[in-house]
């Protein structure tokens, strides 16, 4: 019998009940990390300052001469709005529906997207720079690398901002990430030359603490009181319900209500790294 094939991806439909979420209680409608430096504390309302202090990190380290930048997994477009702002020309990849139409409403005709995988982008344009913001996870790093080059000008740059997995017995909670290892060798292979490198999972990991503040003071109460509820309410189908899918009730507790996906583990398990190359010409 034939795999049935998912509509809707479960990723995306995470991103926005995220957008949701941040839009309306926190009033951004950036999906990435936020950067929390110094003397800015990890709390709700510092969300939306942090992410825009993400946004002016990357917008800091576009190199000069850049004109063309090609945004991948733009998410909601905002961040490629502001780089049309700022006088850039942008194009956007954006493989899914729900966000792909965010940013339709959001772009209009500043930017064209490419709605469909980065390895299926198909055009003759060429750019200056492309960008991987919290997009290079879901791309196969031979891939990411082996497109990029055929879509950039000579002397083109790939920016890459992301979080990758550094341990090796996948001992963390945290989902994501490319194996750290196996991107730095990996990356050994094509004509690039690294012009900046920075690890900043200190600035970023507080993102985590907030969303495991939010799970465990939020999540975790609604979670406990829907149950006790069906209880009352229901006890035999809540009783068939625990049985059925005690195993998939657990590993949700485990890995998602268990408190251990805060900042430190995090920064022990993960480590989110800036980097910056140019295409050796």
């Amino acid at each position: 019998m034939a795999k049935k094939t998912r509509k809707v991806d479960s990723k995306e439909v995470g991103l926005e009940i995220g957008f949701s979420l941040f839009r309306y209680f926190l009033n951004t409608e950036y999906l990435h990390y936020g950067y929390f430096c110094e003397g800015l504390a990890a709390e709700p309302q510092n969300l939306a300052p942090a992410q825009t202090r993400y946004a002016e990190f990357l917008k800091s380290n576009i190199p000069a001469g850049v004109q063309k930048i090609l945004d991948v997994g733009c998410g909601t477009g905002r961040f490629a709005f502001e780089l049309t702002n700022a006088g850039y020309e942008v194009d956007c990849v954006s493989p899914g529906a729900i966000l792909t139409n965010h940013a339709r409403k959001l772009l209009g005709e500043r930017c064209h997207i490419y709605n469909c995988k980065f390895e299926d982008v198909a055009t003759d344009k060429k750019y200056d720079l492309i960008l991987f913001s919290e997009s290079f996870q879901y791309i196969d790093t031979n891939r990411a690398f082996t497109k990029a080059l055929k879509l950039l000008n000579p002397g083109g740059h790939i920016m890459i901002c992301d979080f990758f997995k550094t341990d090796p017995d996948n001992k963390c909670k945290l989902g994501g990430g490319h194996d750290f290892q196996h991107y730095v060798e990996a990356v050994k292979k094509y004509p690039v030359t690294l012009i900046h490198e920075q690890d900043i999972s200190k600035e970023t990991a507080g993102t985590i603490d907030l969303a495991n503040k939010f799970t465990m003071e939020v999540l975790l109460p609604t979670y406990k009181l829907v149950f006790l509820l069906l209880e009352d309410r229901f006890p035999w189908m809540t009783k068939f319900i625990k049985w059925k899918y005690q195993k998939k009730l657990e590993k949700i507790e485990r890995k998602n209500l268990s408190g251990e996906r805060t900042g430190v583990n995090f920064m022990r398990y993960k480590k989110y790294m800036f980097y910056l190359y140019k295409v050796v010409e």
